[in-house]
């Protein structure tokens, strides 16, 4: 057991100790998002919790475990003001974003396409008033290394990166298309990192979609985008 892992069982056993829990195993672990997992037999408790967290400083740790111990109790997990800051700060976001980038698969790791650069759909975005530049602000965009149906874009919004089929990197999708997804993806990162939120889409992000005009026809147009497609 590393130094590291022997700190977050000491912090854990402080903290679950509290609510009659007795922690035999805590072990950081290299999962690709932001996670923890437990088993819980009786009051026995073994936690498996992100590396992201190894090096955060104690009272972080501390605030990450108190909110993990309303989730795994099932009651509303609230999170401390100072893990949110730290999670947030753009030194924790530059400093483990390189390591969620290795672990992610399929990506281009470049904005720039064959025939499009994910800039300039932000950039007319943001002319249009439609995003603001602290909706951008420490953002990697890039584009998946090849085209994807299924999921036509994802945003990390706790490492701040926002991620594009490579299908709209085609002359074939229009490309009003092409910066309304890019525009779904960046209201993501407007709602900010939210700890094990289970429910992205909820109201505050339907009304951010609501401002893209003509959104309900364009939501409809996704579903040609198969039929569109040309190398």
């Amino acid at each position: 057991m590393s130094l590291d892992d022997l700190r977050l069982k000491s912090i854990a056993s402080e903290v679950f100790g509290r609510r009659g829990f007795v922690v035999k195993e805590a072990v950081f672990t290299s999962f690709k998002e932001m996670n923890f997992r437990w088993t819980l037999r009786g009051n026995i408790v073994t936690l498996k919790v992100s590396d992201y967290l190894n090096d955060a400083p104690d009272e972080v740790l501390e605030e990450f475990l108190k909110g993990a111990l309303t989730y795994i109790a099932g009651g509303r997990h609230v999170f401390g003001k100072r893990y949110m800051e730290y999670m947030t700060s753009d030194g924790f976001i530059l400093r483990k974003r390189p390591v969620y980038y290795k672990r992610s698969r399929r990506l281009l790791r470049s904005d720039i396409g064959d025939h499009r650069n994910l800039f300039d759909a932000v950039q007319r975005l943001v002319e249009r008033g439609l995003l603001n530049e602290s909706d951008i602000q420490n953002t990697l965009f890039t584009w998946t290394s090849d085209p994807t149906f299924t999921r036509l874009g994802y945003c990390s919004q706790m490492f701040r990166i926002v991620v594009i089929s490579r299908v709209f990197d085609s002359p074939s999708i229009p490309e009003e298309l092409f910066d309304y997804v890019v525009y779904h993806e960046c209201m993501h990162l407007r709602q900010g990192y939210r700890p094990f939120n289970h429910r992205p889409h909820d109201a505050e992000f339907r009304r951010n979609m609501a401002l893209y005009p003509g959104g309900d026809e364009l939501e409809e147009r996704l579903r040609d985008i198969p039929k569109l497609y040309r190398k």
